[in-house]
């Protein structure tokens, strides 16, 4: 079971996604742990939620309007410096998986990329891994990036 730290909290998971039916599709992958979730539509918005959420792990879609998902998560990485917060583990989420998609999403600061259509069991478990890395101190939980795709 994933949960944010050694307490059982429900992990808070912060959903960046301007399609509502991928936002769906997330919603009922996260249903099977226990998850506080907080969605919105695009990068800005997001944003502005993590500057005033605590949240566990951040799933960013990358193509949004107002403010895509690169910029997004330059700004929350940004932030995190600024404020002296230690880094949330931040994945990627988008059908964009080609090699160069997947080395801007690292350059921008996500800790991984992930390919959709998402594949349930792999999401949770990448999930419960960057949650467990970002809770151990002296771990930089941004060495394992790399992208999960579809299994096809």
């Amino acid at each position: 079971m994933i949960t944010a730290t050694s307490s059982e909290r429900p992990v808070r998971v912060l959903i960046a996604d301007d399609h509502p039916t991928n936002r769906a599709v997330l919603e009922v992958i996260l249903s099977f742990i226990q998850a506080e979730l907080v969605t919105v539509e695009d990068g800005a918005q997001a944003l502005e939620a993590f500057k005033t959420g605590n949240f566990d792990i951040v799933l960013m879609d990358l193509q949004m309007p107002v403010m895509d998902g690169l910029s997004a998560i330059r700004e929350i990485r940004r932030f995190e410096a600024e404020t002296g917060r230690h880094a949330t583990p931040v994945l990627a989420v988008s059908a964009n998986a080609m090699s160069e998609h997947v080395a801007a999403s690292r350059a921008a600061g996500a800790d991984q990329h992930i390919a959709k259509p998402v594949i349930p069991d792999a999401l949770l478990r990448i999930m419960g891994e960057r949650i467990r890395q970002a809770a151990t101190p002296q771990s930089d939980h941004r060495k394992m990036n790399h992208v999960i795709g579809n299994a096809t």
